[in-house]
């Protein structure tokens, strides 16, 4: 099965390549494609690339702090989601967690994979179940992999270590209130799978609390907050607090 590793920068080529020499070992059905050169370098090579994205079954993602918003990474991401459906399309997050991608960023809504046994063993599985041939039966798939991925993890750790740290990356308000009322939502829904109480529309009493409290630490003024909780939280529980700190809304 053709499957095109996605890369920008040194970090990533690395990682991808590490990841290219080591999959083959473990689902042999499995051929990887890593461009020859850094995709930033120009577009002699888009003739490739689309000849390329053209043959693949399935993509992987390599994404660092650095180049998750890089054109053309964003660009091969979107022609590989175009062109293949959603669960064939994944990242492998190697200096961030999937908070840290950029709210509006395509990657944001992939399948992610972070540098962990487990997690790479999820991957492996979701790669296995797409194969049309030489598919592994999933008990010599886990024999397989736990075999090998101490050298994986080897390598995994020599990228890491040679490349420099890159410097958190600086996230505005917007993107931080976004983060926490997507989490927020998701908990509530969780809790709305198992209770019958409410519409499952509103957050919870104490997550509630817990978002104003960081509204507030914005220096948010009482029409945005009102705007930022409206669709979580009921009207009159906000109208309540901001009247507690800011005193009555005079209209």
């Amino acid at each position: 099965m053709k499957t095109f590793f996605s890369w920008s920068g040194k970090k990533s080529h690395a990682m991808a390549m590490a990841f290219s020499d080591w999959l083959p070992c473990v689902i042999q059905a499995v051929d990887p494609w890593v461009s020859s050169e850094d995709i930033d370098r120009g577009s002699i090579w888009l003739n490739e690339i689309f000849e390329q994205l053209k043959d693949t079954n399935f993509g992987l993602v390599f994404v660092t702090k650095e180049n998750q918003d890089k054109p053309w990474l964003l660009f091969e991401s979107g022609a590989l989601s175009k062109g293949l459906t959603e669960n064939r399309v994944c990242t492998v997050l190697i200096d961030l967690q999937v908070r840290d991608i950029d709210s509006g960023s395509p990657i944001k809504h992939l399948n992610h994979t972070a540098l962990e046994k487990s997690e790479v063993f999820k991957l492996l599985k979701t790669i296995n179940k797409h194969l049309e041939q030489g598919k592994v039966q999933e008990n010599r798939l886990e024999t397989s992999f736990d075999a090998l991925w101490p050298s994986l993890e080897t390598k995994i750790q020599d990228v890491l270590d040679s490349q420099p740290v890159d410097d958190e990356p600086a996230r505005d308000d917007k993107d931080v209130l976004n983060d926490i009322l997507e989490n927020v939502l998701i908990i509530n829904k969780r809790v709305s799978r198992f209770s019958h109480k409410g519409s499952g529309r509103h957050i919870e009493k104490h997550h509630a609390e817990a978002l104003f409290k960081r509204l507030l630490k914005m220096d948010m003024d009482r029409g945005d907050i009102e705007e930022a909780m409206e669709d979580v939280v009921p009207s009159f529980w906000v109208k309540n607090q901001l009247d507690e700190i800011f005193g009555p809304d005079e209209e």
